[in-house]
């Protein structure tokens, strides 16, 4: 009976010698299975830390340019314009991030404060869609910001905005005693102003808004008419001239 079991150890002993044989003798990475795709593009010593879910890290692959992007404008930026002594009109940008594409000055949102006697008397963003700092016509971004005075350091403080697509609009700060007691919307204007009616006193004036054309039956050229509006400056501030404003409508 020894004898028996004596064989049937050996043979026990030999089954067991020719199944671990493989695995002693087969390398490591032969149990890793790398995507064929990954495995082409990429040495051995990165595929083998691969699992085979992995996928190519984006930073290998091109990047390409982002269509209309402007780099300068990711720049931050600080505009400081000085109204009348002791009067500031801050615009600052909000930082982007790089992925973020910036076609123009209008894509931007941006800070803007007011600050009065070295105190900030008002502070906005531009998250409503205003855009403090785009002028699209060269005449209004050298009239604006614009200061119409109603007392000893009071005053009517104008700051111009973006309103693509109709016509650049301006925001109204009634300044009090270093504060900011009324806010309103104004049309910008067309210049400097002078005296329209020559009464003695200032008007600005400036259309509404764009006039549409269009080409009649005999082939000649018609606009839709558009009032101008006058705006006559008197010490308590900018106040609408009705009259002037009929008169020329009128004529």
């Amino acid at each position: 009976m020894l004898k028996l079991v004596n064989g049937y150890l050996f043979l026990f002993i030999a089954l067991v010698a020719c199944e671990s044989k493989p695995a002693a003798t087969s390398p490591a990475v032969a149990t890793t299975q790398v995507p064929t795709s990954v495995a082409d593009t990429m040495n051995s010593t990165t595929a083998v830390a691969l699992a085979p879910q992995d996928t190519l890290n984006s930073a290998t692959q091109p990047t390409s340019p982002k269509s209309g992007d402007v780099p300068a404008l990711h720049k931050p930026f600080e505009e400081i314009k000085t109204v009348i002594p002791g009067l500031l009109v801050v615009i600052k940008s909000v930082p982007v991030a790089n992925s973020t594409i910036i076609r123009e000055l209008s894509d931007l949102k941006l800070t803007f404060t007011i600050k009065h006697n070295n105190k900030v008397i008002f502070r906005d963003t531009t998250d409503d869609g205003l855009a403090y700092s785009y002028y699209s016509m060269p005449q209004t971004k050298k009239l604006y910001p614009l200061w119409v005075p109603t007392g000893h350091g009071n005053g009517e403080l104008l700051i111009a905005f973006n309103n693509r697509p109709s016509k650049d609009l301006a925001r109204r700060f009634t300044i009090t005693n270093s504060t900011v007691v009324k806010i309103d919307t104004l049309l910008t204007f067309d210049g400097p102003a002078r005296d329209v009616d020559s009464d003695g006193k200032l008007e600005f004036a400036r259309i509404n808004d764009y006039g549409e054309e269009w080409q009649d039956e005999q082939g000649r050229i018609r606009q839709m008419y558009i009032p101008r509006l006058y705006y006559e400056v008197r010490p308590s501030g900018l106040v609408l001239d009705s009259a002037l404003t009929n008169r020329k409508a009128r004529a």
